[in-house]
């Protein structure tokens, strides 16, 4: 992807941007500055990489692009003054400020955003490119506002544009130009092809374009190829930031000045915007985080389809967007050099995904930028992430006031007591125990939300998280009403992310009935809803890497769920989908290791809610002693002990669940045992599915309508599925596969439902393991904790 650096500058001050519409850009500085700002672009286009390099290294060496773009050729950095290469012919180009040909240190800032996202009635919210919006900056030659963004004169112009509080550099970069776009900048006009072939066709060539009137004037210096390549400061400044492998720069840099007078009488290309558009694509793009791809089929979503066309309109919106402010633009891997223990002297070159934080990467030829480029391995299946790609992050446009206004309107403090919070716990009917959860997790956000004590303070990464460690069963769905109820109340946007697609499609019923009139969204691989935005988002874990600080509270359920167990790329789009203040809820039967020892040292906030809703204890688990599951596989014979509980949950009505840690065991069994029950029970159905069973949601719904009696499966289904009368068997339970989180997991699916509390749950393996132990303590635990606080109901 071929991108455009140019600086806007005067005298004193300066800011280098990459372009996407150069004609946008033009316009957007010209009429706010006039005159008093010229308009510095380089030629040829380069690579998104190669940009940002380039404009690191004019950043650090603190020159006026004015004054090299007087002379390109005339500085180099082989040291830390620049050395004047012999003088230029006269009346050619302006002379450089100084005797001695140093240049002045002037203040670099960060690119320009509005402080307000409507300024003024005159400006609007959007389009600083209409010309119905502002008048001519020839009428506002008298009070036109400095450049300087650190001026802060409350008289000044409501055009005055103020520095974004980052200090980095929020760069767009463009897609090679359209071979009919014409240039109309008042320096040329030639199609964009001819330009561009002109530039490749003569590499020796340096020169400079300047327009004063009607006067061009264009200097030539004539080296070789390889002079100018060696001696060219921006070529030699990138090699200093980037490993060569990545450099594909013709040796042909050159700068174009663009003036005021010359863009005010040249044949300018205009670009018209609507406004009300302008605000639907910002919106849109509120809390996103898009690759370009993502970003078209986006408005094509929004009908839009006019600004995906051939003449790229889209192009303007974005780069428009860009300068105020609405949204950041960067490339899609961050790179850094460490130092190798134990030559710490040599530093090897890594790589971080800005969409995953992950360090695979995999280097190929890139046909976008043209070099070896390296692209992110760990995200590839939510669209390939390359160095030179272009990703897009929308700005979160919230307004305090109106938000505090918001909520007088409609009596709610920004900040509920312990007393107020029974107006959020009373319409959900919930049990003395999730009462008691939901109340403490109200009380977290109540404390960490945005306007609380806690939230004045400058926060430490990562955000405040708070735990609700809930048993199988317990409701979690439910306890999670209030804390919704509170989040919507007070104006803030929330997202309730899980590992798994199947709990995104049951959660989205359940919870559109408990809040009717919000606007739900959901997430998933092939869902309908992509490009949606709701009050509240229901998506899997994947979707949040979509996302950028766009939920003021996140909800992760099932943290202990593959995928999102122990993955980094996961756990990083979650911290990045959170905004500034936003908080997180963890939801878990089973939480990992570490966040129990977090818990237990009282460094995570948490609650226990230790029974279900129909307050019954657990199930605790029955070992039986057989021999492995091959074993008997092979000698087509059931260990009598395992038969007979086989025959006693049928005779009780039961369905079963019988897991195996293995896919390849899955039919094999099914197998036998319609062989050995056919004579018995010849009215039994027997089913198997797994992970890689395509017609698994249909078995999983045959055996929710009892239409199944017994489904051989693995981990797979160890969650999320509930049936009202259900025996669990884990066979071979020894088994490497099945972990303490597991074992508690597939024992959870018994004995949920109040007409059948206690249900039965069979650990069948030849040996007796730590996870087994594991396992059936904590449930014992769990036991223990609800009757000890009197949850549990007397017999």
């Amino acid at each position: 992807m071929k991108v455009h650096v140019y600086a806007a500058a005067n005298d004193t001050n300066w800011q280098w941007h990459i372009s996407l519409s150069i004609s946008v850009d033009c316009e957007y500085w010209f009429e706010r500055f006039g005159p008093t700002v010229r308009i510095v672009l380089l030629e040829p286009p380069v690579s998104m990489g190669q940009a940002l390099s380039m404009i690191e290294y004019l950043v650090s060496k603190d020159a006026n692009p004015l004054q090299i773009s007087n002379s390109p050729a005339a500085y180099t950095i082989n040291s830390n003054k620049f050395n004047r290469i012999p003088p230029d012919p006269p009346n050619y180009m302006e002379t450089c400020q100084g005797a001695d040909n140093t240049l002045e240190a002037a203040e670099l800032v960060p690119a320009l955003c509005p402080k307000e996202r409507h300024p003024s009635p005159d400006v609007k919210y959007s389009s600083c490119v209409s010309t119905s919006m502002f008048p001519r900056s020839k009428d506002l030659a008298s009070q036109q506002p400095s450049l300087d963004p650190y001026q802060n004169n409350p008289q000044s112009s409501s055009a005055h544009i103020a520095p974004s509080q980052s200090n980095s550099f929020p760069l767009i970069p463009s897609i090679p130009p359209d071979p009919s776009e014409q240039f109309h900048l008042g320096i040329e006009t030639h199609p964009a092809a001819e330009l561009r072939n002109s530039i490749h066709a003569n590499p020796a060539h340096i020169s400079l374009h300047k327009k004063s009137g009607d006067f061009n004037q264009s200097l030539r210096a004539d080296h070789n190829e390889a002079d100018d390549f060696c001696n060219n400061p921006l070529i030699k400044g990138i090699s200093n930031f980037l490993p060569k492998k990545f450099l594909n720069v013709s040796p042909d840099l050159r700068f174009h000045i663009i003036s005021y007078d010359s863009w005010i009488s040249g044949d300018t290309l205009k670009n018209p915007i609507d406004d009300a558009l302008y605000i639907n694509i910002v919106r849109a793009l509120e809390g996103r985080n898009l690759l370009k791809d993502e970003l078209l089929r986006l408005l094509d979503s929004m009908g839009q389809q006019h600004l995906i066309t051939e003449k790229g309109e889209w192009k303007s919106y974005l780069q428009l967007a860009y300068l105020n402010g609405d949204i950041q633009v960067t490339n899609g891997l961050d790179w850094h050099r460490r130092s190798i223990f134990p030559a710490w002297w040599r530093k090897k070159l890594y790589y971080s995904c800005k969409r995953c934080g992950s360090s695979r990467f995999h280097v190929t030829p890139c046909y976008h930028c043209g070099t070896d480029c390296p692209y992110c391995e760990e995200c590839l299946t939510m669209g390939r992430m390359r160095y030179c790609t272009l990703l897009i992050q929308g700005s979160r446009n919230r307004d305090d006031t109106a938000l505090a206004n918001d909520l007088k309107r409609r009596n709610l403090p920004e900040r509920v007591s312990a007393e107020g919070f029974e107006r959020f716990l009373a319409p959900w009917g919930l049990s003395p125990a999730q009462m008691a959860a939901s109340r403490e997790a109200l009380s977290f956000l109540c404390t960490t939300g945005p306007g609380a004590a806690a939230n004045q303070q400058p926060r430490p990464e990562p955000a405040p998280s708070f735990l609700i460690w809930a048993v199988t069963g317990a409701g979690k769905t439910e306890m999670i009403f209030p804390l919704l109820q509170y989040e919507l109340a007070h104006g803030r946007k929330l997202a309730i992310a899980t590992p798994r697609r199947d709990v995104v499609l049951e959660l989205q019923p359940r919870l559109a009935r408990a809040f009717e009139g919000c606007s739900i969204v959901t997430l998933y691989g092939g869902g309908s809803q992509t490009w949606e935005s709701g009050d509240i988002t229901i998506a899997t874990t994947h979707q949040l890497m979509r996302f950028a600080h766009a939920f003021d509270c996140v909800i992760i359920d099932e943290i202990d769920a593959f995928p999102y167990l122990n993955s980094a790329a996961l756990e990083f789009a979650a911290r990045k989908a959170l905004a500034p203040g936003g908080r997180y809820v963890l939801l878990s039967a089973t939480p990992p290791r570490a966040l129990q020892r977090e818990a237990a040292a009282g460094r995570l906030p948490h609650v226990t809610v230790p029974v279900r809703y129909h307050r019954q204890p657990l199930p605790v688990p029955q070992r039986l002693a057989v021999p492995p599951l091959r074993k008997m596989l092979d000698s087509g014979v059931l260990p009598q002990a395992l038969h007979t509980r086989l025959k006693s949950s049928l005779e009780r009505g039961a369905q079963l669940f019988v897991f195996v840690p293995q896919i390849k065991l899955v039919d094999p069994l099914v197998q036998l045992l319609v062989q050995l029950l056919a004579t018995l029970w010849p009215d039994k159905r027997i089913a198997g599915t797994s992970s890689k069973d395509s017609e698994r949601s249909g078995k999983v719904t045959d055996f929710r309508g009892k239409y199944t009696d017994i489904l051989v499966t693995t981990t797979i289904l160890e969650r999320g599925v509930t049936v009202p009368k259900t025996d669990v068997f884990i066979l071979d339970a020894d088994s490497s596969l099945f972990n303490e989180a597991a074992l508690v997991q597939m024992a959870g699916r018994a004995g949920r439902s109040k007409d059948d509390p206690k249900g039965r749950v069979y650990l069948a393996a030849p040996e007796k393991t730590a996870s087994q132990a594991r396992a059936v303590k904590q449930i014992q635990r769990m036991n223990s904790i609800a009757r000890r606080r009197g949850y549990l109901l007397k017999d």
